[in-house]
């Protein structure tokens, strides 16, 4: 191509003509619209961004300030960060203070509920070792009856937590057991007392007074809303993501090491314990 050739076509798609240049001002007025305004003379929303926030990078700096003056990263603020763990300590001792008033021993005529359970844990066929369960039977009467049920039922029933198994231990959160129909975490289900016509498996949630502050606590895993069964877990630390979903009812008293040494010295592959952990003994105090 010739360089007049050449100049000729940038000049016909980049500079206006003699002829252009005396239409264009008419028509860039009367029949184009501007980049300022639109069709209907109102500003156009493509000279400014139409983020009501700002840019996606300008929204959520609030951690990072939070972050420089000391409040931890992004994943430990919000509602879980800023939580008074020593007060709900001293809420979780008033409730299980409230067991004083089951325990009248003036009065002879009336049955004491019993507040303590305990398990026998056995690793790989070892000599068992027991852990002691403190219940708030006066706060969550109906969640700790259940529970106590359970450890009394023997395995003639096949509904108790005798020869059930440990199934899942999750290090950052606590022991999974309690399965009395599969063994593996899939199924369980409450004491036939407490099942009803419509849902014979499972009863509801009693309530949610006990949080999960730290090592210890033993609570119910539900599935879903209103859907306790038999499956428990003990924590081996906080966690305050349990709170509100599941029911808390019980914590260790005694034999805290026992689980303790079964998180940390158990092999587990995806959660799955690599020996078994039979709860080979269990009831009452």
């Amino acid at each position: 191509m010739t360089s007049n050739a050449a100049r000729s076509l940038l000049a016909r798609h980049c500079l206006p003509s003699a002829t252009t240049r005396s239409i264009t001002p008419s028509l860039t007025s009367h029949a184009l619209p501007s980049l300022s305004s639109n069709f209907f003379g109102a500003p156009s929303s493509l000279s400014r961004r139409d983020m009501a926030t700002g840019t996606r990078g300008a929204r959520g700096h609030g951690w990072l300030k939070k972050y420089r003056a000391g409040l931890g990263g992004r994943h430990l603020q919000g509602r879980w960060h800023f939580r008074d763990v020593n007060e709900l300590n001293e809420v979780n001792d008033l409730v299980f203070q409230m067991n004083e008033s089951l325990s009248n021993k003036e009065d002879t005529t009336t049955v004491s509920i019993p507040t303590e359970a305990y398990l026998d844990l056995s690793v790989d066929n070892d000599s068992p070792r027991r852990v002691t369960i403190e219940l708030a039977s006066a706060a969550l009467p109906k969640t700790t009856e259940n529970f106590r049920l359970l450890c009394q039922e023997k395995g003639e029933s096949g509904i108790g937590y005798e020869s059930t198994l440990v199934y899942k231990i999750e290090k950052t959160v606590g022991l999974c057991l309690g399965d009395v129909v599969s063994n593996d975490g899939t199924g369980g289900r409450c004491h036939p007392d407490f099942g009803t016509y419509a849902t014979p498996y499972s009863f509801e949630d009693e309530g949610f007074l006990i949080s999960h502050t730290g090592p210890g606590i033993v609570s119910m895993m539900s599935p879903g809303v209103h859907r306790n069964d038999s499956r428990f877990l003990i924590t081996t630390t906080g966690a305050p993501q349990l709170d509100g979903r599941f029911v808390a009812f019980g914590r260790v008293k005694e034999g805290m090491d026992v689980i303790t040494d079964i998180a940390t010295g158990v092999f587990t592959k995806r959660g799955r314990p690599t020996v078994e952990i039979k709860v080979v003994g269990c009831g009452i105090l």
